[in-house]
C-alpha cells in the first residue's frame, strides 16, 4: 500500500522545509542530503528534527503541503507559496518524531564525499596555474613545445 507522506525537516533556526513524497521517507530525505535532481538540497549537517504525518489520499497530502507552506512559510521552500496570508485553517495534523538511522552514516559520506571534491578542485587550480606558468615560460623560449605539450598531457588537458 503506498504511504502519502507530509514531512517538515528543521534547523535549529526553526522550520526550514515542507515537502511530501509516495515513497519511503528514508529514500525521499536521502535525496535532499545527497543533492539528487528535482529534490531541494537540504544540508545535513544542518538538520536537528524531522517530522512527519502519513494522508489516506494523495489529495489529503497535496493539500496539507500547500496549506503548511502558506501557513508557516518555510524559507527553503519556493514553489506554491503565496505572498499573501491564508484566510482558512484546515484541522490540525500530528506530525511524528521521525528517526532516521542512517543520518550519522550519510552525514560521513557526504563529508568524505566534499573532502574529495575540495581535493580535487585544489588540484584542478594548481594544474591551471602550472599550466599558465609554463605558457609563460614558451613564450619566453625558456621550454621548448615539445616539453609544453608533455606537461600538458601529463596533467590531461
Amino acid at each position: 500500500m503506498t504511504k502519502f507522506t507530509l514531512y517538515k525537516i528543521y534547523y535549529e533556526c526553526g522550520l526550514m522545509y515542507i515537502g511530501r513524497t509516495k515513497q519511503p521517507l528514508q529514500s525521499r530525505l536521502r535525496g535532499h542530503f545527497f543533492k539528487k535532481p528535482m529534490q531541494r538540497e537540504i544540508d545535513i549537517e544542518l538538520v536537528t528534527r524531522i517530522g512527519y504525518a502519513e494522508f489516506e489520499s494523495e489529495a489529503d497530502m497535496f493539500l496539507y503541503e500547500v496549506y503548511y507552506i502558506n501557513k508557516l512559510k518555510p524559507s527553503l521552500n519556493c514553489d506554491d507559496k503565496a505572498r499573501d496570508e491564508l484566510t482558512v485553517d484546515l484541522p490540525y495534523v500530528e506530525f511524528v518524531q521521525y528517526d532516521c538511522k542512517l543520518m550519522e552514516k550519510w552525514k560521513t559520506k557526504i563529508n568524505e564525499d566534499d573532502r574529495e571534491y575540495e581535493r580535487k578542485r585544489k588540484e584542478r587550480i594548481d594544474n591551471e596555474v602550472k599550466l599558465r606558468e609554463l605558457r609563460k615560460r614558451k613564450s619566453k623560449g625558456e621550454v621548448s613545445e615539445e616539453e609544453y605539450y608533455q606537461f600538458k598531457e601529463s596533467m590531461g588537458l
